[in-house]
């Protein structure tokens, strides 16, 4: 049996790396009476798997871990053993069964992420970054040469934007990451925060950070280090049909 366990990550644990993250959640989990499968080398490692891992800084509501058990155990008390095991600014918010044509690790079927982005106090510049973001995001292309760990290549960063929610936008139409947590009509916000549903796949991911990295240098400005406060509200994958994106929060079963 394949489940996903959903966790939030936030105050002290966003300066916590991935590896580090990973080993203490495998410490958590050999605490518990969770009967999860082990691989079958001479070292033998628990089979876990994580889904676009965040790097230090941002938070994160909607964190995805798969682990493979070799018996089931009820989501209530899967929760409950390794909720008592986590410490300050990590949560267990679910812990499902993997089923049907969505059985493959969540790395490997994740398409998106949704991120809410502000400035952190004292770092928001003196211009208007919010007229020039709206400007940005409404080109009809964005050349953008990525780094990768192969060298760069030329990309359309457009095509990775999937949906903005602007400050002083008086109406937002479509299938927009705001919508989608039900926020109210946009010009009513403060602009304080962007909201945005980014590309987020194995070899085509968008951070936010990039892509106001991007934006500040078309406005002839450099974003300064550590400006931006990043939350990543979810990740997302498509549905069969490839139409609309479903959380992979709601795939599977939780297990009585």
């Amino acid at each position: 049996m394949r489940v996903r366990v959903k966790f939030a990550k936030y105050g002290p644990m966003k300066f916590i790396g991935h590896l580090e993250l990973m080993r203490y959640l495998q410490s958590a989990v050999r605490r518990t009476g969770i009967p999860v499968k082990y691989d079958e080398g001479m070292h033998q490692r628990m089979v876990m798997s994580f889904a676009m891992p965040l790097g230090v800084g941002p938070t994160s509501s909607a964190e995805y871990m798969d682990i493979e058990l070799e018996a089931p155990i009820s989501t209530e008390k899967a929760m409950q053993q390794l909720g008592a095991h986590m410490c300050e600014g990590l949560e267990i918010l679910d812990f499902r069964e993997v089923d049907g044509a969505k059985k493959q690790k969540a790395m490997t079927i994740v398409a998106a992420a949704d991120y809410e982005v502000c400035f952190r106090e004292g770092y928001e510049p003196g211009w208007d970054w919010v007229l020039a973001l709206r400007e940005f995001c409404a080109r009809d292309t964005i050349p953008w040469t990525k780094e990768t760990k192969k060298g760069t290549r030329e990309v359309d960063m457009k095509e990775w934007i999937y949906a903005a929610e602007i400050p002083e936008i008086p109406k937002v139409s479509g299938d927009t990451a705001a919508q989608a947590r039900g926020l109210a009509d946009a010009a009513s916000q403060p602009p304080t925060s962007v909201y945005f549903r980014l590309c987020c796949s194995v070899g085509d991911n968008l951070k936010p950070e990039q892509l106001f990295g991007e934006m500040f240098r078309s406005y002839g400005h450099e974003l300064p280090p550590f400006a931006l406060q990043v939350h990543r509200l979810d990740l997302l994958t498509r549905d069969e049909a490839g139409d609309r994106f479903v959380s992979l929060g709601d795939l599977g079963e939780r297990i009585p």
